[in-house]
């Protein structure tokens, strides 16, 4: 149904969820996370994806399915011929929405299910400073690494790459 739709929506457990547009601060963050994603993993064998492909993930409670489409993701298994969705990302990056909670709560519940995710980022444009929430499966989830303000940077260890949040938030 998904591929022949003209409006994309996610489905968790049943339930399937139209999806709303998003705000130009919004997208302007997602943008510059996937350009700086891709230019980090280009050769490495992975693949940066943007908000049209999908994430399927399980709950570990009573096998429920979830289909996300995450703002940014990295995946580097192979590859199915015709798949509409991925299993196996390394890296999540959700950009706050005005529906905060779903990113902060539901989606960090969900993910950190998928066997393969190592790290899971949220950035928050609308802050006062711009900030980066960075929940990593070596450290259980919690606490995150914040990363506050303009001048500063942050590694991520699922893909070796360091990255400056004035490139991320900046016009």
């Amino acid at each position: 149904m998904e591929e022949l739709a003209e409006e994309k929506h996610e489905y968790c457990d049943g339930r399937i969820h139209a999806m709303a547009g998003a705000r130009d601060e919004h997208e302007l963050v997602a943008g510059n996370f996937f350009a700086e994603l891709l230019r980090g993993v280009r050769g490495s064998g992975c693949r940066a994806y943007k908000s049209d492909m999908k994430v399927r993930a399980t709950a570990a409670f009573r096998d429920k399915v979830f289909f996300y489409y995450p703002d940014v993701f990295v995946a580097c298994g192979p590859v199915e011929a015709r798949t509409a969705y991925r299993d196996d990302p390394k890296l999540i990056v959700e950009v706050l929405s005005e529906d905060w909670k779903k990113d902060l709560a539901e989606k960090l519940t969900i993910y950190r299910n998928i066997p393969a995710l190592e790290e899971y980022v949220v950035a928050d444009p609308a802050a006062e400073a711009p900030e980066v929430f960075i929940y990593r499966r070596a450290d259980g989830w919690e606490p995150p690494e914040v990363v506050t303000g303009m001048s500063a940077e942050f590694t991520l260890r699922s893909v070796g790459l360091t990255l400056k949040v004035a490139d991320l938030f900046a016009v």
